[in-house]
């Protein structure tokens, strides 16, 4: 298999891709807003902010796991429920929302022809330009004590602009054993993310996704 395990310079740079979210920068009020009207405004954007999304999680790379995932956004807190089989038994298994950072550029689970190697994988660093980088990891990662996982936890992304609108990421579970070795970083589900019921009766959400219906 080639490429898989990756040189100490490179392993060291994906490792930050992959345990943190992207920087941005904090929202800057005008100076010329009172207390009151920020708070106001913040409490407006919180309203049209609240609606329901889910994903149908699908296995990569012939993992065999599958699953769903329900995301509750209630103004700036995020509440991600996952619940997915065939996972490895006993291991943890990373798992983070992956997007782009450019307005209205959608994420997507990579095909098999994205590996690009030929090891009949697909790895970390080829699914990128499909799903693009860690948005939000979904931490605490999960164990699977008997290969499945029934996920919930809830993040306050105040401070994560990029990682809306929401339809335009996927959620990707990672972790599996390659020839006697547990690979923690390699893809073995995804999923992308759609607002329930197209997105009606749940307010309208920032933006529009550029080609997800």
């Amino acid at each position: 298999m080639k490429n898989l395990f990756l040189k100490p310079t490179s392993i060291m740079a994906a490792c930050a891709m992959f345990m943190f979210t992207a920087c941005s920068e904090d929202d800057v009020a005008p100076q010329d807003l009172s207390a009151q009207n920020i708070e106001e405004a913040r409490s407006s954007k919180s309203m049209n902010l609240h609606k329901t999304y889910t994903a149908d999680i699908m296995s990569l790379n012939n993992s065999g796991v599958m699953g769903t995932a329900t995301l509750m956004l209630e103004g700036d807190m995020l509440t991600v429920h996952i619940m997915a089989s065939g996972l490895e038994p006993g291991m943890v298994h990373p798992q983070h929302i992956h997007g782009f950072m450019e307005n209205n550029k959608n994420a997507k689970c990579p095909p098999m022809s994205a590996d690009m190697d030929g090891d009949g994988l697909v790895e970390l660093g080829e699914g990128l330009p499909f799903y693009g980088p860690v948005l939000l990891p979904l931490q605490p990662f999960p164990v699977a004590p008997d290969g499945t996982i029934d996920y919930k936890e809830t993040f306050d992304i105040s401070d994560m602009p990029a990682l809306l609108p929401l339809q335009n990421d996927v959620i990707v579970l990672h972790g599996m054993t390659v020839d006697g070795v547990y690979v923690a970083t390699l893809p073995v589900a995804c999923g992308e993310i759609k607002p329930m019921n197209n997105g009606k009766g749940m307010g309208m959400g920032k933006g529009k996704a550029k080609g997800k219906k």
